[in-house]
């Protein structure tokens, strides 16, 4: 069957119309195109030439072909924004060899995939749309899930009563919000720096508050931004941007998640469990600085990749001065979010 737009054969349905696969291809690129002022030439050409793009592309629409029946372009590098709480893969960042005498990071590298896989399923390809509320409706299956990874590498930490294992989470889990946050900044770091501070940005940040108020309570959105927007620059310059300064690994982010969930220099632990956690943080320690020999990494690596521990000890306090301001201004939270950080701690 002949195309009836240029006569060729091969002619099939294309875009609601028939065509050849070159006409097919050409529509395609019109209706993408950003020259969208086209005008007849064919005045202009010569009698054997094709017929100009203005008046190909209305024999395409007279076959039946419509603009709307095209997909969009595919948009690459996206800009992508999630507030604090939002999941990055981390099991899909590359990997460099871990030395055997780092057996607990290395487990804790392998089973993250699993990890991955799982908030996938309890929380979907995207988070991006998510409000304050439904973020904070998910802490309490979020560190279920992190936990039980604790204990496959750890099997001694089943052993802890339940007043120290909800200590150690609840101590430990606004950190690592915070911290997997900074771990997406520096993944996807190009896009960030075209994001932040544009008009998109303080859109998210009045929406990402603004619904979360309760009904009737809600503030005009530039004054959602006027309160809640220098958190997250404070976030950004001041704990996401430095952590990305310091070109951390896959194997350094696990390590840091461990020593953060197993921080003994809390009151609310018991005795044993703090012990415990004392003793772990040591094993951890020492694969790290073992991991970080065997790549010839110089002496300041150890220290300042535990300096990342201090950046997102301040980062909880603006977390918390944060929380402060969304219970004033009327934001629902859930109340296993403000079970988590109301815990008394020291």
């Amino acid at each position: 069957m002949l195309c009836q737009v240029c006569g060729a054969d091969g002619s099939e349905p294309h875009f609601g119309g028939e065509s050849c696969r070159a006409c097919a291809a050409f529509f395609r690129r019109c209706v993408h195109s950003k020259k969208l002022d086209v005008t007849c030439t064919c005045q202009h050409r010569l009698p054997s030439s094709h017929p100009c793009r203005h008046c190909r592309m209305l024999k395409c629409i007279a076959t039946g072909m419509t603009k709307n029946k095209v997909q969009p372009n595919r948009e690459k590098n996206r800009s992508r924004f999630y507030h604090i709480g939002y999941i990055p893969l981390i099991s899909s960042l590359p990997t460099t060899i871990i030395p055997k005498t780092c057996d607990n990071i290395t487990k804790t590298v392998v089973n993250w995939v699993d990890i991955d896989k799982k908030r996938k399923q309890m929380y979907g390809e995207s988070t991006y749309h998510q409000n304050l509320t439904e973020v904070t409706s998910t802490a309490k299956a979020n560190i279920k899930l992190l936990w039980s990874l604790a204990e496959c590498i750890f099997s001694d930490v089943s052993k802890l009563s339940i007043s120290d294992r909800d200590s150690i989470t609840y101590n430990f889990f606004p950190k690592w919000l915070v911290m997997e946050s900074a771990i997406d900044y520096c993944t996807n770091y190009n896009q960030f720096q075209s994001f932040l501070g544009t008009d998109e940005y303080y859109k998210k940040c009045a929406h990402f508050y603004g619904s979360s108020m309760a009904s009737g309570k809600r503030i005009k959105d530039s004054e959602t931004i006027r309160i809640f927007a220098p958190f997250w620059d404070w976030h950004y310059s001041e704990v996401a941007h430095p952590v990305y300064l310091k070109k951390l690994d896959k194997v350094e982010y696990m390590a840091i998640f461990l020593l953060l969930l197993f921080d003994y220099a809390y009151t609310n632990i018991s005795e044993d469990g703090a012990k415990l956690c004392r003793n772990i943080r040591k094993v951890i320690l020492r694969e790290l600085k073992g991991y970080q020999d065997d790549k010839n990494c110089s002496e300041m690596r150890l220290a300042d990749t535990i300096d990342t521990l201090r950046l997102l000890e301040k980062a909880e306090e603006k977390l918390q001065e944060e929380n402060v301001l969304c219970g004033l201004h009327n934001l629902v939270l859930h109340d296993d979010w403000k079970e988590i950080f109301h815990i008394k701690k020291l």
